[in-house]
């Protein structure tokens, strides 16, 4: 774990793999207080397969809906890897944090001492990335897609600085993804906005790959293999 100061303000950044460690210790401790809470023992979880996958899909659940872990999760197992191995993945922190007495070591401490926005950083040796992750659930096509991303910007107008606005599609069906990236550029141009970050769109295909398709300023893609955290 690193401290540094970006824009006059403490950051904690750790490796991914140190805060992969500090995420699945989290984990593994809702998953035991989970067993206590439903009275199931291991020698149970051991003899009955259903119940072990009914608790995993429990866990993971309320991990999904957590806003808080959710955001770094998807900095861990998804955005991190865009980027190269040695990078490291950042947090702002809250001005109550003392460099000199507190201690990050569990995800609670994480998610008490952190700041919003950004939602998390990557620290590369070109630089820092600032994100604000927003999840998409809605519509897979180019004008219900540019008109989501269209009111956040006008949500946040200025407000959000150089932070890059980074959409996660999660709708059910990806498969039938109806964008037209090029087009989304193209609209995001004519709007001639003042926000000053990249806007980003992500989602899996096919289980394939995770692509990263920046539609403002520029227009790009980015593709990596998909895999799930346990291949990692």
């Amino acid at each position: 774990m690193n401290i540094y100061k970006l824009k006059n303000k403490n950051i904690v950044c750790f490796q991914k793999e140190e805060l992969k460690n500090i995420f699945e210790v989290a984990q593994k401790t809702e998953f035991l207080n989970e067993i206590k809470k439903q009275g199931i023992s291991l020698e149970d979880l051991k003899n009955d397969q259903n119940k072990m996958e009914n608790l995993a899909s429990i866990v993971s659940d309320r991990t999904s809906n957590s806003r808080d872990d959710h955001e770094i999760f998807a900095s861990i197992f998804v955005v991190a890897d865009f980027y190269e191995s040695r990078s490291e993945i950042c947090f702002e922190l809250k001005d109550i944090f003392n460099t000199s007495r507190d201690k990050i070591v569990t995800l609670q401490d994480l998610n008490n001492f952190r700041n919003d926005p950004p939602d998390f950083i990557i620290k590369s040796s070109d630089g820092f990335r600032e994100f604000e992750l927003k999840r998409y659930r809605d519509g897979l096509t180019t004008v219900e897609v540019f008109n989501f991303l269209k009111k956040k910007i006008e949500h946040y107008g200025n407000g959000l600085g150089i932070i890059n606005l980074l959409l996660v599609l999660q709708s059910s069906g990806n498969n039938n993804l109806n964008i037209d990236f090029r087009e989304l550029n193209f609209k995001f141009k004519l709007l001639n906005s003042k926000f000053q970050g990249d806007v980003l769109i992500l989602y899996n295909e096919n289980n394939k790959e995770i692509v990263m398709n920046q539609v403002f300023p520029n227009l790009t893609t980015t593709r990596i293999p998909a895999q799930l955290p346990s291949q990692r």
